[in-house]
């Protein structure tokens, strides 16, 4: 009797913990804990962006991984930028051109140099859709072939070009590189009407950013709200040239383990935050209640990366996650409710690709 009382304990102690740990993460950081946070900065809630576009189905920062992203309903488009040799703004993450287009066809000699010692001319006639064919073969499709470098100004056409209204979530890859493309990022958005004063129906649109009389609640429209345009960087001296440039337009400093190391402690790397009056961008290995907590503690909002699997949306939704960054904003939206199951051949067929 005693060996079966033993087992029975021991068979409990597991669901025990773990529901214990569950209730202190809930007391901690519950979900939603950051809503009011996100829609005073004018913010979704739960914010979800397409990292650069639907990039698990589609090579990453093309045209149809944006318009994927945007006629799926992601509330934001989300593009690393980078400069030409001629001072073209482009979307692309890797600071050369080797993983993602065939440079070493057409400049063999040039493989490994840096994207801004390129004309955009010359970036022009790469194929940068080809080697997604290669790498992920049960989502190839032959009119990948051939795709091009996409520039910010083709990422803006896309946004705006729908019936859904995503806003854009940019970030300055390698700044330092490339001096004062911050001021050439803002000039552009305020020229086609990204930045700047919102309009009376605009503030009432990210009055709550939620379901509301007269609000499509098929329709995404962050497009025509405050929160249109968020910029980001791992860069501490990039996101202070944005707060100068354009103090309204929301900020997020993003980082990782390797950042909370060298700052000696996740706090001093919140302070490096705060200081240029940033939110928070951490990887999502760091998602856990105890630093989420801080992170609204100092009146910040926090959207981690980059989570593409169902469970690991639950989990960090539980640790309360203002937003998540995704590979695969279709796995999201389904999660979070917003569509069901899409039927992605039709999607494909509505973007021509």
């Amino acid at each position: 009797m005693r060996l079966k009382t033993v087992l029975i304990i021991i068979a409990a102690l597991p669901v025990v913990l773990i529901s214990l740990f569950f209730l202190y993460s809930f007391i901690l950081s519950s979900p939603g804990s950051g809503r009011d946070l996100s829609i005073q900065k004018g913010v979704p809630f739960p914010a979800l962006m397409a990292h650069r576009g639907v990039s698990g189905l589609a090579p990453e920062e093309t045209r149809p991984a944006y318009l994927l992203a945007r006629e799926l309903g992601a509330d934001y488009l989300e593009a690393d930028i980078q400069r030409t040799r001629d001072g073209v703004l482009i979307a692309l993450h890797d600071d050369d051109l080797t993983r993602t287009t065939n440079i070493e066809e057409v400049f063999p000699d040039r493989a490994k140099d840096p994207v801004n010692t390129f004309t955009y001319a010359e970036l022009l006639r790469l194929d940068a859709g080809s080697w997604f064919n290669e790498a992920h073969p049960q989502w190839a499709r032959p009119s990948y072939k051939g795709l091009k470098i996409l520039t910010l100004s083709e990422l803006i056409e896309i946004a705006d070009g729908g019936f859904h209204k995503p806003g854009l979530y940019l970030e300055t890859k390698s700044p330092e590189m490339f001096p004062g493309i911050e001021k050439q990022v803002v000039d552009l958005l305020k020229e086609r009407g990204w930045i700047g004063q919102p309009t009376a129906l605009e503030q009432e649109e990210s009055s709550t950013l939620e379901e509301s009389p007269g609000k499509d609640p098929t329709r995404v429209n962050v497009r025509n709200t405050p929160g249109r345009i968020i910029v980001q960087s791992f860069s501490q001296e990039s996101l202070k040239i944005f707060r100068d440039l354009a103090p309204e337009v929301p900020r997020v400093f993003l980082f990782g383990q390797d950042t909370v190391e060298q700052a000696g402690s996740f706090e001093a790397v919140l302070d490096q935050a705060a200081e240029v009056d940033a939110n928070a961008g951490p990887s999502g290995y760091m998602a856990w209640p105890w630093y989420t907590s801080k992170i609204h503690a100092r009146g910040m909002i926090v959207h981690y990366y980059t989570i593409n699997q169902s469970w690991q949306m639950w989990l960090i939704n539980q640790f309360g996650a203002d937003g998540i960054f995704t590979d695969r904003i279709d796995i999201a939206l389904d999660y979070f409710g917003r569509m069901e199951e899409p039927d992605l051949e039709e999607y494909f067929k509505r973007i021509e690709y």
